[in-house]
């Protein structure tokens, strides 16, 4: 059963299982979105940051990964004879799209007795090369954007008002770094994509590997793939950020590439476990729905004190930075959420002029 607990007039809404419920209820009188962000401003932290902290920025779930399958099948002129073996990422976009006829040709009538268009078996010709440069391109045109544009989105933004901490960044798009590098540490663990890929240019590129199965030198990032024990450079990082000692932990958007009953990213939920099994502080989970996640960390690090926000970020973030902005128009952090959230949705980027 899935309980919702209410704070009080000024405090956020937690989305908690039964067996969550005793375990933070001796602290739920001092747990507000207000006091968490006091906390944020004035002690180092880590902050764990997965697709979430992008949301309305940077392309993420289904969409994303859809994307090189279904441009494939509508814009290929001609298909190859012969299916080849594919890598695991195209593997995974192939199984996984369920695109289905319409969404190729969305608008048009297909009538009854129309022949059955074999796009099934057309998708197992994604060339490995073309799907993973259009995924890089769809990545890289956040900041190719935020730049051309001078913004800079309120979800990052916000994280210059935090006390100097460090970012663990599973994202490729590079916005962590770009909007918040001088103000925190940030570690980029899976690689980021090179802005330029976002160029107009970038699309002839795209166009020709769409055509030709044409390969290309592989690069560091690691993407829709599991982590590697084997990896070196991953464990490195995975070393230094751990290293840290973080008054308190803040995931948000990520959950370690939950994959079914297991995760992309075990490598890092190992070394994650080892560090803070017993953790005397604070670890908030920001996330639409957090439950699952955090019964997992909460068994696993033998600890109480891991707390279920759920919230979505870019949202969060915009609210929070609203309340400063106008300090008279909410009643409270929780307020200025629900009015943002009700009015915008969750998609939406909320964007502030980039002044430096």
């Amino acid at each position: 059963m899935t309980l919702v607990v209410y704070l009080a007039a000024e405090s956020c809404t937690l989305d908690l299982t039964d067996r969550a419920v005793t375990s933070i209820r001796r602290r739920l009188d001092t747990l507000t979105l207000e006091r968490i962000f006091c906390r944020l401003r004035t002690r180092m932290g880590l902050f764990i940051v997965g697709a979430g902290a992008s949301a309305g920025s940077s392309p993420l779930g289904a969409d994303f990964w859809r994307g090189p399958p279904l441009d494939y099948l509508r814009n290929t002129g001609s298909f190859p004879a012969i299916v080849t073996p594919r890598n695991l990422l195209t593997q995974r976009l192939i199984s996984y799209s369920g695109i289905e006829i319409e969404e190729i040709f969305p608008g048009r009538i297909i009538h009854p007795g129309t022949d059955q268009y074999p796009f099934r078996e057309l998708v197992e010709r994604l060339p490995d090369a073309f799907a993973r440069e259009y995924l890089k391109y769809s990545l890289a045109q956040a900041k190719y954007f935020a730049r051309r544009d001078r913004f800079i989105p309120d979800s990052y933004l916000v994280f210059r008002m935090f006390y100097s901490s460090v970012i663990a960044d599973y994202n490729h798009d590079g916005l962590a770094r770009e909007f918040c590098g001088k103000a925190h540490e940030i570690v980029e663990m899976h690689g980021k994509v090179h802005a330029n890929y976002g160029l107009p240019e970038s699309g002839a590129l795209i166009s020709s590997l769409r055509e030709f199965d044409i390969p290309l030198p592989p690069d560091d990032l690691i993407m829709g793939v599991p982590e590697s024990w084997f990896d070196k450079q991953l464990r490195q990082k995975l070393s230094w950020v751990m290293g840290k000692a973080p008054q308190h932990v803040v995931i948000i958007g990520y959950s370690f590439a939950q994959m079914g009953s297991g995760y992309d990213d075990e490598v890092t939920r190992e070394f994650f476990i080892q560090k803070f099994r017993h953790y005397p502080g604070a670890i908030l989970v920001i996330n639409p729905d957090p439950t699952q996640l955090c019964e997992m960390l909460s068994d696993e690090l033998k600890i109480n004190t891991v707390y279920p926000i759920k919230q979505y970020w870019n949202v969060l973030a915009h609210a929070y930075l609203e309340t400063l902005r106008c300090k008279d128009k909410f009643r409270s952090l929780e307020h200025a959420y629900g009015f943002l959230y009700d009015r915008h949705g969750s998609d939406q980027a909320f964007l502030a002029p980039m002044l430096d």
